[in-house]
């Protein structure tokens, strides 16, 4: 199964779980996330913005700038397909629906960070691999901003168990992430 077709099914099962289901299981998997050491250690994290059937972020984001940490929240600038990263200082305030249903701050009116300035970043994502694989939804914008960062950058996935495959069509420039998190485990890579 190629990239495509393989991204199509995912979505495809993703839509048939419900809300419900879906925020359950996403508070069990952050859960898991917020005990993991990188994670801890971390002062300067991005998270996604969850929408749709993603692991849903949105308490996550306000848990985290709670914390202390400070949180980046990624823009899109889909004239080059790459990401402005805006200091997060409370949420969902100052964010705004996109044409395309994301919430998202106003790239003109938050403070912008650089990608090396970034600890840890949680990882969106359509399925992955227990080696730490990714497959996005195709459009780049991740794999440019792993391409900027620091070497010392640790990634982290969030996603169904069900979403976990044996393989998945990789490409060359394809960056694994550093630990893959389900409900069920937590599959540490580096």
């Amino acid at each position: 199964m190629n990239k495509k077709e393989l991204r199509k099914k995912v979505l495809e099962a993703r839509d048939r779980i419900s809300d419900e289901e879906l925020n359950r299981r996403s508070k069990v998997i952050l859960e898991k996330v917020k005990e993991i050491d990188e994670f801890k250690k971390s002062k300067t994290i991005m998270i996604y913005v969850s929408y749709g059937k993603e692991i849903n972020t949105h308490d996550f984001i306000s848990e985290c700038i709670s914390m202390g940490k400070n949180v980046i929240t990624p823009i899109c600038r889909y004239s080059d397909r790459t990401l402005i990263l805006g200091k997060t200082k409370s949420f969902p305030e100052g964010f705004n629906m996109t044409k395309y249903g994301i919430l998202e701050l106003e790239p003109n009116k938050c403070e912008q960070v650089d990608a090396k300035d970034i600890d840890l970043i949680i990882m969106p994502g359509v399925a992955f691999t227990k080696q730490g694989d990714r497959m996005g939804y195709g459009g780049g914008y991740y794999d440019k901003l792993l391409s900027k960062a620091s070497d010392k950058l640790v990634t982290i996935a969030p996603v169904l168990q069900e979403f976990i495959f044996d393989e998945i069509p990789i490409e060359a420039h394809d960056i694994p992430m550093d630990y893959v998190v389900t409900d069920e485990d937590v599959f540490k890579i580096i």
